[in-house]
């Protein structure tokens, strides 16, 4: 549901501001003080690359089935492309996310993914610390529109562009590790834009009326995590959590989304996708998003 942006609690919460911003500066900074071994273990240069190509989909047919039920069909498509690029002095790691999903159960076709994300992180290469100065900018959105659940209206509460969401974010990152990639930023900058008019007249996503954009100042951690488990099994995972310093600390915004694949043959493969989002901008509740199916998979 679309939620319009309280005013009268703006102001108040502008007191909180600096003592907030001067506790996590002081706790995502403390690895740079802390103690180093004298060199860290430094990847070699070059270019390294992930990569997921996945489609799967299920489909039922009934016909005078006694025991009930309706004929359905979905189908999903999720794309992951991690391209990390090792070079003397910087690090540079791109992501980019795309998944989309359609199901077809009583004449009613409905989404059930759709997301499109890109991320850009450029990190000190590790020399005599692990800790290094990073920068990162991050933007999602959707492909089509969004629908409330059980609206005939066809009325939409999202598409493409509304919104499109954006961080900005300067602070620490840590590549050295095998399996994981940690960045800390405790000046962020967080955007929201509502490219369509009518939702912008409806103070949607947290903006004032009429408004095209909002903007957000706040500390962000992210964590991504990939490893082949076996030789047939692999898991990636990505967080990401964003403190805004002009509200209560129960408003954190907080995206999981972790991807388990089993190979059962060369191209085709058992995989589970469980998404947690939390933003009080557009619901008031935990959002979660759990998928079990078996398709074409192809990684890299």
């Amino acid at each position: 549901m679309v939620r319009p942006r309280s005013k009268g609690s703006r102001n108040s919460q502008n007191r909180f501001m600096k003592p907030r911003l001067i506790l996590i500066f002081s706790l995502v900074t403390a690895p740079l003080f802390s103690q180093e071994s004298p060199r860290a273990a430094t990847p070699d240069t070059g270019v390294f690359r992930q990569a997921l190509y996945s489609a799967s989909g299920s489909f039922t047919d009934l016909n005078n089935w006694n025991a009930g039920g309706e004929n359905n069909a979905s189908f999903s498509l999720l794309i992951r492309e991690n391209k990390k690029r090792v070079g003397p002095n910087w690090t540079t790691v791109r992501l980019l996310e795309a998944n989309y999903g359609i199901s077809r159960q009583a004449s009613a076709v409905t989404k059930n993914a759709d997301k499109i994300e890109w991320t850009s992180t450029v990190t000190g290469s590790p020399k005599k610390n692990r800790w290094n100065v990073s920068g990162q900018a991050n933007v999602r959105s959707q492909f089509s529109p969004g629908y409330a659940a059980g609206d005939t209206t066809r009325v939409p509460i999202s598409t493409f562009g509304a919104p499109i969401y954006g961080q900005f974010s300067l602070g620490v990152g840590h590549n050295s590790w095998k399996h994981w990639q940690v960045f800390v930023s405790p000046v962020s900058a967080k955007t929201t834009t509502v490219l369509d008019a009518e939702l912008r007249n409806k103070a949607a996503f947290g903006l004032d009326t009429g408004s095209t954009w909002r903007l957000e100042a706040g500390s962000k951690i992210t964590l991504n995590y990939s490893e082949k488990i076996t030789e047939n099994m692999s898991i990636t995972a990505k967080s990401d959590i964003f403190v805004s310093y002009f509200a209560r600390l129960n408003t954190v915004d907080v995206a999981l989304d972790v991807i388990a694949l089993y190979k059962v043959k060369k191209y085709l493969s058992l995989n589970a996708h469980i998404q947690l989002l939390r933003d009080f901008d557009q619901v008031d509740a935990w959002q979660r998003r759990s998928v079990l199916g078996i398709g074409l998979a192809y990684t890299i």
